[in-house]
C-alpha cells in the first residue's frame, strides 16, 4: 500500500512525519520566492543567491509550522494528554492529539498556545531584521519575509473556526458556559464552516478579479476547513458512541491465518479464491508472525508463485501496527485511519486474538446510533 506519509524522526520524543502533499507545496513555496518575490526585491542577487536564500525561506517557514504545532504538543503533554504525532501537510501542520482536553481551561491554553508561538516567533524576525538591514541583505530579506509570515499564520489561526485555534478558544468559551463539550464542539463546527464558505466566496472573487492563482488558494483553503471541520464534530460523536468500549467486543475471531511454509500459488488457490478477506494473517502455532495482503502478492510475478513461500512475502509483524483486546475502539479506529489500513491485527503477548477492522468499527457505530435514536 503506498502511503501518503513519510517519517522522519521524532522531535522531542513526538514522532514527525511529512505528507506528500508537503513536498508540493514546499516546491511551490520555494518557486515562487525565487522565481518573483526575492528577484523583485532584490535584482542584484545573483541566480544562485535567489534559489538559496528561497529554498532556505521554505526551509524555514515550514519550521516554524512545526514549532506552532510543538506549542499544541508540548502543553498538551504537560496536561497528560498523548501526543502521537505531528504531520506537515499542504496546509501547514496538525499535531495528532489522542484525547480531549480534560478541562475548558486545558482546551483554551492548549489552543492559544501554537499562535502565541508564531506571534513570538513573528516578533523575533522582525527583531533580526533591524538588527541585520544595514550589514547582510539575505539574512534581513530571509528575516522580513518570516516575520510576516509567522504574523499571518498567527492571526489566520486565531480565526474563530473549528477547528483553527481560534475555534478551539470559542469552543472552550461555550464548553464552560454549558459544561458540554459535544454541544461546543457542533456550534464551534459551525462557526468553522461559515468561515470556510467565506474563503470559498472570496477565493471566487479573487479568481474572477483575474486573481486565479490566489483565488483558488483561498478557496482551497475554504474546502479544507470546511471538511475539517465536519470532520472533527464527527469524530467527536464517533469517539462518544466508542467510548467503553474495547476491540475485543468487537474484533472478528475467526481469524483467516495461513502457515509461513505456504505458496502463493497454494494461497490463492485454497484461501483467496471464494474469499471476501483481502489479508490473512501469517501464523506459527498461536505465534503471529505478520500479515499477508493482496499487495504482496501482486508484487510476485505469477509464474513465481509456485515457488515464493508466503514466509517470503509477508509483512512482518515488528512493521505492522498492532492493538490488543482492551484497547479502546475509538484508538484502534483512529490507528487505522492514520496509517491509511483497514484492519489491524489483535495480540496479546505476541498470541493472535483476531482482527478489528474498519467495516467492524463503523458497523457497531451504526448500530449504536440507531438504538440510540430508535423511539424508547
Amino acid at each position: 500500500m503506498f502511503k501518503t506519509r513519510l517519517r522522519l524522526g521524532k522531535v522531542l520524543g513526538i514522532p514527525l512525519h511529512i505528507d506528500v502533499s508537503w513536498l508540493l507545496i514546499f516546491v511551490w513555496v520555494t518557486w515562487s520566492l525565487a522565481g518573483g518575490y526575492f528577484p523583485e526585491r532584490y535584482p542584484s542577487w545573483s541566480r544562485t543567491m535567489v534559489w538559496g536564500v528561497g529554498a532556505l525561506t521554505s526551509l524555514l517557514f515550514f519550521g516554524s509550522v512545526l514549532l506552532h504545532e510543538l506549542g499544541h504538543s508540548l502543553v498538551a503533554r504537560a496536561q497528560g494528554v498523548p501526543v502521537e504525532s505531528i504531520t506537515l501537510f499542504i496546509f501547514g501542520g496538525a499535531a495528532q492529539i489522542s484525547d480531549e482536553p480534560a478541562t475548558p481551561f486545558d482546551e483554551f491554553v492548549m489552543a492559544i498556545a501554537g499562535p502565541l508561538v508564531s506571534l513570538i516567533l513573528s516578533g523575533l524576525f522582525a527583531l533580526v531584521y533591524l538588527l541585520w538591514r544595514n550589514k547582510e541583505a539575505p539574512v534581513a530579506a530571509l528575516s522580513l519575509f518570516l516575520g510576516g509570515i509567522n504574523l499571518s499564520l498567527g492571526v489566520f489561526n486565531l480565526i474563530p473556526g473549528f477547528p483553527l485555534d481560534g475555534g478551539r478558544v470559542l469552543r472552550a468559551l461555550l464548553w464552560r458556559l454549558r459544561q458540554d463539550i459535544r454541544w461546543a464542539t457542533k456550534w464551534a463546527s459551525r462557526a468553522g464552516q461559515m468561515v470556510a464558505y467565506a474563503f470559498v466566496v472570496v477565493g471566487i472573487l479573487r479568481a474572477f478579479s483575474g486573481y486565479w492563482v490566489n483565488g483558488l488558494w483561498i478557496a482551497m483553503i475554504g474546502f479544507f476547513l470546511d471538511n475539517a471541520s465536519r470532520t472533527a464534530y464527527a469524530r467527536l460523536s464517533a469517539r462518544d458512541l466508542l467510548r467503553g468500549y474495547p476491540v475485543e467486543q468487537v474484533m472478528s475471531r475467526d481469524c483467516h491465518t495461513v502457515s509461513p511454509q505456504l505458496s502463493l500459488d497454494m494461497l490463492v488457490e485454497h484461501h483467496l479464491m471464494g474469499n471476501a478477506g483481502r489479508c490473512f494473517v501469517v501464523t506459527r502455532g498461536e505465534r503471529a508472525l505478520g500479515m499477508l495482503t493482496l499487495h504482496n502478492i501482486r508484487k510476485v510475478p505469477r509464474v513465481d508463485w509456485p515457488f515464493t513461500q508466503v514466509e517470503d512475502v509477508l509483512m512482518p509483524l515488528e512493521q505492522l501496527r498492532t492493538v490488543d483486546p482492551v484497547t479502546p475502539l475509538w484508538k484502534a479506529l483512529e490507528e487505522m485511519t492514520a496509517e491509511g489500513v483497514n484492519q489491524l491485527p489483535v495480540l496479546d503477548d505476541g498470541k493472535l486474538k483476531g482482527m478489528i477492522t474498519r467495516e467492524d468499527v463503523i458497523t457497531f457505530i451504526h448500530d449504536r446510533a440507531n438504538r440510540a435514536a430508535a423511539p424508547r
